[in-house]
């Protein structure tokens, strides 16, 4: 954990260069970033430190732009000269908050003396378009939605190939994940009003969706992924399902959940049909794994089943 005055610092330094005196002035900005400053882009774009000042420079602010808040503010240190800092700005104008605020991640330096700015992330996170659900709770469990300090909590836990090719990817083609990915994940999630972080203890290991939900025929599709190795085969994931089953059942008044799961997942099968699922049938050569051809399993639970036994 970093002190005070590493809060303090930090806080300034990305302050400053929000700020539009700084912004327009190239030498002020340079004096920031350091000589090997990148920035990745959403867009997937890499931004070298000379593109940065030169695009700063030539920005043209709205009369009515105010400097953003910065939320959430969490400084890092993972060395004795490296910082790491996280944080959500958010830019209001006309008294109202914009619909796009940024989850915003930058690496500072300690060179000559002198705390540089070494790499800079920011990934636009839509907030007309979040859900503001409120957190669903069980015993082991909690299903909530998305907030800043997620990114880095996903980017930890990473892509493990044994447990992605439990979701159809070869493990040969599972991509690392990178702070960017775990932006738009984070991303995907605050969007979706059907989608939750699985938390246990705190601490993020998965998520749990509904997709396709149709409100007129009352049914839609689930998915579930807990991607910390740690805690599969403990119940955890089964918890998670029920607490979803009984949100959409009782509250969204849904009548059937359907999932769509590989033959040979059978951790996954176990779960669901202790949550009440039933087999209904069987795609066969559906998905390609590690080579190989594999079938689909497809099971449902009807709304009056699950509440029956819950």
């Amino acid at each position: 954990m970093a002190d005070e005055m590493d809060f303090e610092l930090f806080l300034k330094l990305e302050q400053d260069l929000h700020r539009p005196e700084v912004r327009s002035s190239r030498d002020a900005v340079s004096a920031h970033l350091a000589d090997d400053f990148l920035e990745f882009g959403r867009s997937g774009h890499v931004y070298s430190k000379a593109i940065v000042v030169d695009a700063l420079a030539e920005e043209t602010l709205s009369g009515d732009a105010t400097l953003p808040e910065l939320r959430d503010f969490t400084v890092k240190r993972i060395a004795n000269d490296t910082v790491l800092v996280l944080y959500r700005s958010v830019r209001r104008s006309g008294g109202s908050i914009s619909p796009n605020a940024t989850l915003r991640s930058s690496i500072w330096k300690l060179e000559d003396g002198r705390w540089r700015m070494v790499f800079h992330q920011g990934t636009a996170v839509p907030q007309v378009a979040s859900h503001t659900t409120a957190a669903i709770r069980g015993q082991n469990v909690v299903l909530r939605t998305a907030g800043p300090d997620d990114m880095e909590a996903r980017f930890i836990l990473g892509n493990d190939p044994e447990i992605f090719q439990m979701f159809g990817v070869s493990r040969n083609d599972v991509k690392p994940m990178s702070r960017e990915r775990a932006g738009g994940w984070v991303q995907s999630i605050i969007e979706n009003q059907y989608a939750w972080i699985v938390e246990i203890d705190g601490a993020l290991v998965g998520e749990i969706r509904l997709n396709n939900v149709d409100r007129t025929d009352r049914r839609a599709s689930m998915a579930i992924g807990i991607y910390d190795a740690k805690v599969l085969s403990k119940g955890f994931g089964s918890e998670a399902i029920r607490l979803l089953l009984h949100y959409a059942f009782t509250e969204l008044n849904l009548h059937r959940i359907g999932i769509r799961v590989l033959a040979f997942n059978h951790r996954a099968i176990r779960a669901y049909e202790k949550c009440g699922f039933i087999f209904e049938g069987r795609e066969r050569e559906a998905a390609f794994v590690n080579g190989e051809w594999h079938d689909d399993l497809m099971m449902g639970i009807i709304g009056r089943e699950f509440l029956s036994q819950n």
